[in-house]
């Protein structure tokens, strides 16, 4: 009995210390990054996303006519650019949730870095202008997209 609970004490302390260590080694990594490689991530990241944008829009008008084939290649689509993104991330030693939580915790960094290298910032406002446009259109487009017809019969309206 002694040994049992001496042993679930032992897993606890295990996870506790594996969870603290976790959480360190993240904050490390944060602490890695600097305001200069995080403004050139995002440049990175919106210069992907516009490219990505686009070539949904492509991919719309290529299969406009044909719904179900659309979404089978948008979702092949969209899992390419999930695995480029990480790519992208990684290159600069950090991933997705850790880039999110750095602008949180250098908020006043970032933006007088910003203030300092006006180019940087227009090159972000110009490629968050593209993205916004591309995403309306996509948007958009898809809007206006026929729906496959549904597998299931609709129900008949009673006569009243």
């Amino acid at each position: 009995m002694a040994t049992k609970k001496m042993s679930k004490k032992f897993i606890m302390i295990i996870s506790v210390i594996t969870t603290f260590g976790v959480i360190l080694s993240s904050r490390t990594v944060l602490a890695d990054i600097t305001v200069d490689s995080y403004c050139q991530l995002t440049i990175q990241t919106m210069q992907q996303e516009t490219n990505n944008l686009q070539s949904l829009v492509n991919l719309y008008n290529q299969y406009k006519n044909d719904p179900n084939e659309f979404i089978r290649q948008e979702a092949i689509k969209k899992a390419e650019f999930e695995q480029a993104r990480n790519a992208l991330y990684t290159s600069f030693g950090t991933t997705a949730d850790e880039y999110a939580l750095y602008m949180g915790e250098h908020s006043q960094e970032v933006n007088e870095f910003l203030k300092s290298n006006a180019n940087i910032k227009q090159q972000i406002d110009s490629l968050s202008s593209q993205i916004k446009e591309l995403l309306s259109q996509y948007e958009s487009l898809k809007g206006h997209q026929t729906k496959p017809p549904s597998p299931l019969p609709l129900p008949k309206k009673s006569a009243e």
